[in-house]
């Protein structure tokens, strides 16, 4: 059993443009009989409350096992410190830049960085960092990436400036409530996909590369969560996937988060092939989810989208909305089957 939910990341004032992340999961391990609750960040500060309330109403719980907090930028970490004061944490996975660097207090959104360690070693949070290999509930939640070198490779870039030429930083259902008109790039509707023109070129920030990337393995189904990572880090973490599963094509994904709230700086054709498979013979038709928001004019992008549903992903976005994907688990009451994104023209920028 497993359900993943993506929550809506929208400014308090509801007019923002930036998108984020604030995702729950819950499953049962192998051999377990208890649900597990994992979070993976909490989107902007008012955001922990939506998480927590969400977690109380569906999870029936208070208390979170695992969180992760996939990389510090505001849109990702900030919601966490409400978080935590809302419910009780068993482990904390989240890199500690003191670690490996004397200068990480010129690291943006820091204060952040240190609000959330410090309040974690209150409240007697095990503290963990997460690189490769790093494993709990008997496999059924694994750390592809970013391995230790990687991390200190891109810490070391977003500190030096190195970066400032890349960018800045089963089933289906949807939250029952009006309806919100989708505007930008996802109401241009094609009947068939046109012509590829994402590319290969990977210009994901330093601090957005060495998000973590986590598969969770559910009833001989893999769910695999990106953060804001881009090329590179997914092809590090299908190293890692390929050495315990053997190649994709043969354990194929059952779910994927398209990272960076579906930027096209990201993800390119070539990286897309190695895990869902080539144009027109995916692997599989997993399910595709992103987390934009509304006003957002650049996420998702349409060139994004496009390229998960030619290699057969099912792509959901969640636009002011929760969307959930769960296996072998209870229809909610009160919920709709969510609706694809079909083909987009690809005339964004």
């Amino acid at each position: 059993m497993i359900e993943i939910d993506f929550l809506p990341v929208e400014n308090p004032d509801e007019s923002s443009t930036r998108s984020g992340d604030a995702i729950a999961a819950r499953f049962i391990p192998p051999g377990g009989s208890s649900p597990v609750v994992v979070v993976f960040d909490a989107g902007f500060t008012d955001i922990g409350d939506d998480l927590a309330d969400h977690i109380a109403k569906h999870y029936n719980t208070s208390h979170v096992d695992y969180v992760v907090s996939t990389h510090p930028d505001a849109d990702h970490i900030n919601g966490l410190i409400t978080l935590f004061d809302r419910c009780t944490v068993g482990e904390l996975f989240m890199h500690q830049p003191w670690l490996h660097t004397s200068t990480y207090l010129k690291l943006s959104n820091i204060e952040k960085i240190l609000e959330l360690y410090t309040k974690a070693k209150e409240l007697g949070v095990t503290i963990t960092e997460p690189f490769t290999g790093v494993t709990r509930c008997g496999g059924a939640l694994q750390v592809l990436g970013p391995t230790k070198d990687l991390y200190q490779e891109n810490l070391a870039e977003e500190l030096s400036g190195e970066a400032s030429s890349k960018a800045a930083f089963g089933s289906l259902f949807a939250s029952a409530g009006p309806l919100v008109t989708l505007t930008k790039k996802l109401e241009q509707v094609l009947a068939l996909f046109p012509v590829e023109t994402l590319t290969d070129t990977d210009d994901t920030s330093s601090r957005n590369q060495a998000s973590v990337i986590t598969l969770l393995d559910v009833d001989k189904r893999r769910f695999l969560l990106t953060g804001d990572t881009g090329i590179r880090g997914l092809n590090d973490a299908a190293d890692v996937y390929e050495s315990s599963y053997g190649p994709v094509s043969q354990a194929p994904l059952s779910f994927i988060q398209a990272p960076h709230h579906g930027s096209h700086h990201n993800v390119g054709p070539s990286v897309l092939d190695r895990w869902l498979g080539p144009k027109d013979k995916g692997f599989s038709t997993p399910t595709v989810f992103i987390s934009s928001a509304r006003l957002s004019e650049k996420h998702p992008s349409p060139r994004v989208t496009n390229a998960f549903g030619r290699r057969g992903g099912k792509v959901y976005v969640t636009e002011g909305k929760v969307i959930a994907h769960h296996w072998n688990a209870e229809r909610r009451a009160g919920w709709s089957t969510a609706t694809a994104v079909g083909p987009l023209v690809e005339d964004d920028d």
